[in-house]
């Protein structure tokens, strides 16, 4: 599984944005040095291809060709840049960060759902890709897409920072997603509860930093970040519980 490539690394960071960092290339040096290996997501195909063949000589970084739908709700991105996309998707297994967002405050809804079913059905057409999946209020909508394209049964999909209902977090986990989490998700009430029922095998650790461009987060610090989730998560699912109920089929 392609994800072998980096979870064997200390640390294996599933989501967050290289391009954000004030010197994404220092960065991942200091992450080699350190045992850290870095799923990095762009948001625009444009940014993927700036720091492409910076981030190339280094093997504990992948990143991701994505389109964030906040970049497709607001019209920074359109059909040309989902092209662009679905073309580089040719050259590398790993995608992110794509998906949907539905809260009130991102638009064009129609226009997110347009492009995530074009880059879901040209990964779910070639297989073996690598998702790193946005999905805001918006969870049953992606995994019928997902499932629509054959994304689920032909690529690794990831759930990013989940947060949607427990009856979505068994469809999910059903198909056979992964979940990438964060310490601020393992800090919710909900949240909590639905981390005690996915299986080990399909948890993931991400930081989803930086918060904005140009940032000067360091690599300790994303290592913290990452090892606070671990620690929360695991608390959590040692801590004493009622029994969860699977929903029918």
């Amino acid at each position: 599984m392609l994800l072998d490539e980096l979870t064997h690394h200390r640390l294996f960071d599933a989501h967050l944005h290289l391009p954000f960092f004030t010197d994404p290339v220092a960065f991942a040096e200091e992450a080699r040095r350190q045992g850290l290996a870095l799923f990095s997501q762009a948001v625009t195909p444009a940014e993927y291809l700036r720091l492409r063949p910076m981030l190339e000589p280094y093997d504990n970084v992948r990143q991701g060709v994505g389109i964030h739908p906040w970049w497709i709700a607001d019209g920074r991105c359109g059909d040309a840049d989902v092209d662009a996309v679905v073309d580089l998707m040719g050259s590398t297994p790993w995608v992110g960060e794509v998906g949907l967002d539905f809260s009130p405050r991102r638009p064009n809804r129609e226009g997110q759902v347009a492009a995530f079913r074009r880059i879901a059905r040209a990964a779910g057409a070639a297989g073996d890709k690598v998702l790193s999946i946005h999905a805001v209020r918006s969870v049953s909508t992606v995994l019928d897409i997902l499932e629509e394209c054959g994304c689920t049964t032909t690529c690794t999909c990831i759930i990013h920072w989940f947060s949607g209902s427990t009856e979505e977090l068994w469809r999910a986990i059903r198909l056979g997603c992964f979940f990438s989490v964060n310490e601020m998700q393992a800090k919710v009430k909900r949240s909590k509860e639905q981390l005690r029922l996915i299986d080990e095998a399909r948890l993931l650790y991400e930081t989803d930093l930086p918060e904005g461009q140009g940032s000067e987060t360091t690599v300790q610090e994303v290592v913290s970040a990452l090892e606070r989730a671990q620690e929360l998560t695991g608390e959590i699912r040692q801590a004493p519980r009622a029994a969860a109920h699977r929903p029918k089929r």
